[in-house]
């Protein structure tokens, strides 16, 4: 299972959640009010870095630009 991100539309927490993909869309509840508000947004860890790409390569062989 992935692990994504929420944060909650009443005070504002972000925190993690360990959930199926047919629940990651459903509100949660919040670890810091208790409210199920909790909805979810995109990960800094999935966001474009701007660092090397990969451009290919088979057999082992590995080509960053």
């Amino acid at each position: 299972m992935p692990i994504y991100e929420y944060i909650c539309e009443k005070c504002g927490s972000v925190f993690e959640e360990l959930e199926s993909v047919t629940n990651r869309d459903k509100p949660h509840e919040c670890p810091g009010c208790g409210e199920k508000k909790g909805r979810r947004i995109v990960s800094t860890f999935s966001a474009k870095s701007g660092g090397p790409t990969f451009t290919g390569g088979s057999c082992g062989r590995r080509g960053f630009s």
